[in-house]
């Protein structure tokens, strides 16, 4: 495999957390990757929420210690995470245009470590459209 699409809509930790590891592991293996944040992703991806994201009911009761635990690990940090992602390989950020319309979000709100801005219709023809594999969290 030679390039990735992955979409990403949940706004869990566990479920970004777990896209990103994924998204990592195809870097590592000298895969293309493009993400695209969509809906309730997008809403987490801003300067204001990525170090404060909960996790999805699935740990209630459990998050102080999940989230210690991730903190021991040093994979407690989205976007120092999405960092190391790209210093590592090929690896592009997008952000979908209607959901930042959605949350009432601006471009300054994103986090540096969102490459770009786009619609739907160009993630799909540009991306999923060339992609080897597409996979959605």
């Amino acid at each position: 495999m030679k390039k990735l699409a992955v979409l990403i809509t949940s706004g869990a930790y566990n479920r970004l957390l777990q896209a990103l590891e994924f998204a990592g592991v195809a870097t590592q293996h000298g895969v293309q990757v493009s993400v695209l944040f969509r809906d309730e992703a997008v809403s987490r991806m801003t300067k204001d929420k990525v170090r404060d994201i909960p996790f999805s009911d699935a740990y209630r009761g459990r998050e102080t210690r999940v989230k210690n635990l991730l903190k021991e690990q040093q994979r407690h940090d989205l976007a120092a995470l999405m960092r190391e992602m790209k210093e590592r390989g090929d690896v592009k950020m997008s952000i979908c245009r209607d959901s930042l319309a959605y949350f009432d979000i601006t471009v300054d709100q994103i986090i540096a470590e969102i490459d770009e801005v786009q619609g739907l219709d160009v993630f799909w023809k540009e991306e999923v459209g060339t992609a080897d594999q597409v996979v959605a969290f």
